[in-house]
């Protein structure tokens, strides 16, 4: 627990992550600076603001993990163990302990009831970088997303399994990630800092006449990104496979602008090119990790408002009457996709009706609609 601040008055939950990797203490030190001011001045506030530490072992060794990426392991098994034994289990790594204490925390604080609860994981990068934030495509993750005036970056979530991006969203909880520049940059945690702000005025907890310097905070993150595109989407993963030796090539900036053939990194097998245009995400300049870079590119906003209109009007649910497409038996949330049917713009046409991509069996796709697009479990749901 780095901090928590309550006030009288009911209100949503705003719980912040700093440091579930533990090369990234940018966010801690970021909270405390908030939560020194919010004790200073004592402002009016509604509801509560939470404060947590990820990975306190490897955040103690400056290192990513010890044993394991602990967000990578909010997986439907590991959960199912953790909830059967909340207090008991036997945790065979420090990041297996590490979870368990944030699960029993988040077992609390997820219970708002009445009223919003927004998980917030902020994060730093190997390579320089402006900031950015990575969310679920659901209506109300976008709308929250859209107020730091930073870029969007969608699909990531879909290749990135077992993530708390995940678990919190699968409840129904307003949630995102927030990367604010590379891990040993004095402006990394002053854009946590402005971020922090900008999610508790967001979320209603605080008023903006009564954060000092609120313009400046928003100004912050604004001139950081001036020059670019407002919303991305991921095209391409490049998964690091063990034992392959990968290494990332010099001077790669997340958000630099590739081409199709352009050298990228090498492996114990040769050099590996890009095969798509686009613009270079993540590049791995860390010894730990397994995620070598991403191809992402932009998205037209026309796309974004097409989209929201479209699940307003409950398009999806005409889905299943065409073509190659069909109700999965196991969930009614899910749909089975026969690719050699439908074969045109599928994954596109699924992303615009809030779908995304689960997994592939034999020749069918798998894709699952999030059960909270424009409201969350709350029962306030206009706070």
């Amino acid at each position: 627990m780095i901090g928590q601040y309550s006030g009288k008055p009911e209100g949503p939950t705003v719980i912040i992550l700093g440091g579930v990797h533990g090369n990234e203490p940018s966010a801690i030190n970021a909270m405390q600076q908030v939560f020194d001011v919010l004790k200073k001045n004592t402002p009016p506030f509604r509801g509560k603001f939470i404060g947590l530490i990820g990975n306190l072992e490897a955040l103690a060794s400056n290192m990513r993990f010890v044993d394991q990426d602990l967000n990578r392991m909010w997986t439907p098994e590991r959960l199912e163990a953790l909830a059967e034994s909340p207090l008991d289990g036997f945790d065979e790594t420090g990041e297996t302990r590490e979870q368990r204490e944030l699960f029993n925390l988040f077992q609390t604080y997820f219970q708002n009831g009445r009223f919003p609860v927004y998980v917030l994981d902020f994060h730093t990068t190997s390579s320089e970088s402006p900031p950015f934030v990575i969310l679920a495509d659901t209506i109300r993750n976008r709308q929250f997303g859209l107020s730091f005036k930073t870029p969007i970056i969608l699909g990531l979530e879909e290749l990135l399994e077992g993530t708390i991006m995940h678990f919190a969203g699968d409840r129904g909880l307003c949630t995102l990630a927030l990367e604010s520049g590379q891990h040993n940059d004095a402006n990394s945690i002053r854009r946590h800092v402005a971020a922090t702000w900008i999610s508790l005025v967001k979320a209603g907890c605080i008023s903006q006449a009564n954060v000092p310097n609120y313009h400046l905070h928003q100004q912050l993150l604004a001139k950081a990104v001036i020059k670019l595109p407002k919303v991305f989407e991921v095209r391409f993963r490049y998964g690091i496979q063990n034992g392959e030796q990968f290494e990332m090539m010099p001077g790669f900036k997340n958000f630099q602008p590739i081409r199709k053939g352009n050298l990228l990194a090498r492996n114990k097998n040769g050099n590996i090119y890009s095969h798509l245009n686009g613009y270079i995400f993540m590049p791995l300049y860390q010894t730990q990790g397994s995620d070598g870079y991403f191809i992402i590119r932009k998205v037209n906003f026309v796309w974004l408002n097409i989209s929201k209109w479209m699940r307003k009007l409950k398009i999806e649910k005409l889905l299943p009457f065409l073509p190659g497409i069909n109700r999965s038996k196991k969930s009614t949330a899910e749909l089975v996709v026969n690719r050699k049917i439908a074969r045109w713009f599928v994954i596109e046409i699924f992303h615009l009706l809030g779908y995304r991509r689960k997994r592939i069996e034999d020749n069918s796709l798998i894709v699952t609609r999030r059960k909270f697009d424009f409201y969350g479990p709350e029962k306030n749901r206009g706070e």
